[in-house]
């Protein structure tokens, strides 16, 4: 089957284009590995490195500005320079930083950029979110849906369908996979009373969308679209959860190191619930996108989890 994820269709011709009039010395436009849902490109105005990037959903951009306004030591957020609609779509220009993706760094450096990681997230629980309210939020209020995290976690069975179309059908043609799904959503809904009051920054993708220097230091965490309200510790399960997909972290290893730096009651029992929460909305992630690979490594995951909790 094929996936039904789609970003606009931009050529690096097409970004020069709709770039020139906005930047009086632009150079050298080239395409960038972009995400699931926007393209990149890099380019120069003057002497100052950009990045373009150009989406569907511009409530993901807002939020770039957002970050890009925090500025914090230790959190190397590009601070955003515009944010508009362009191509049945929107865009955003940012600055642009320098190092390569975790993926391409060779296994000896791994551990190191895993704990410059999570010294950035130890900055990133420093973040005072404006607004109210617990999940996903939205720029400029800050304001989140759901009115706790506990609520927000086990909201997730009825989770909308409005980036996801249609992930409820899909996820019905896969009965296997539907019936792991509610078996996880009822246990996660068990456990989830022992969720903390907590509303701080969540990143919620963090593994593809940070840079790591030549010192393995952090040099730039982007695309914060899926950022939530709500508990900082989900940012460790997410790095633990997503090893499957990075042979070279080395999960025992994230979570020695991340205990020693939030040492939280429970910390254990927290990951364990937050992995439940990820991987069951990676089974509607998956499903929407025809997924059928992923949606084994998931399933294998999740039924581990179920086994040891």
């Amino acid at each position: 089957m094929v996936s039904k994820v789609t970003r606009p269709r931009v050529t690096a011709d097409v970004a020069l284009e709709f770039l020139r009039p906005r930047f009086s010395e632009i150079d050298g436009v080239e395409l960038l590995q972009g995400g699931e849902w926007s393209v990149a490109f890099g380019f120069s105005n003057g002497d100052q490195p950009l990045v373009a990037r150009f989406g569907r959903h511009r409530e993901d951009f807002e939020k770039e500005f957002v970050a890009g306004s925090w500025q914090l030591a230790g959190l190397p957020c590009p601070r955003v320079l515009d944010v508009g609609d362009a191509f049945d779509g929107s865009f955003v220009v940012s600055e642009r930083h320098f190092g390569s993706k975790l993926a391409d760094l060779p296994a000896g450096r791994v551990r190191l950029a895993m704990a410059s990681l999570i010294e950035v997230l130890a900055v990133v629980r420093t973040v005072e979110l404006s607004g109210s309210g617990f999940g996903i939020w939205l720029a400029p209020s800050c304001d989140a849906p759901a009115p706790s995290w506990f609520e927000y976690l086990v909201g997730i069975r009825e989770r909308d369908e409005q980036r996801l179309v249609n992930w409820r059908v899909s996820l019905a043609a896969r009965p296997a996979v539907e019936a792991l799904f509610h078996r996880a959503c009822d246990r996660l809904e068990a456990l989830a009373i022992a969720a903390p009051y907590e509303r701080r920054v969540v990143h919620a993708d963090l593994l593809l969308n940070h840079l790591v220097g030549a010192d393995n230091e952090i040099t730039a965490v982007f695309d914060w679209g899926n950022s939530l309200a709500g508990d900082p510790l989900y940012d460790i399960a997410w790095i633990v959860f997503c090893a499957s997909w990075f042979p070279t972290i080395d999960r025992a290893e994230v979570l020695r190191l991340a205990k020693r730096r939030f040492d939280v009651p429970g910390f254990h029992e927290l990951i364990a619930v937050y992995e439940l929460h990820i991987g069951v909305g990676s089974l509607q992630y998956l499903s929407f996108a025809n997924d059928d690979e992923g949606l084994k490594i998931v399933s294998r995951q999740l039924e581990a989890i179920l086994e040891a909790l």
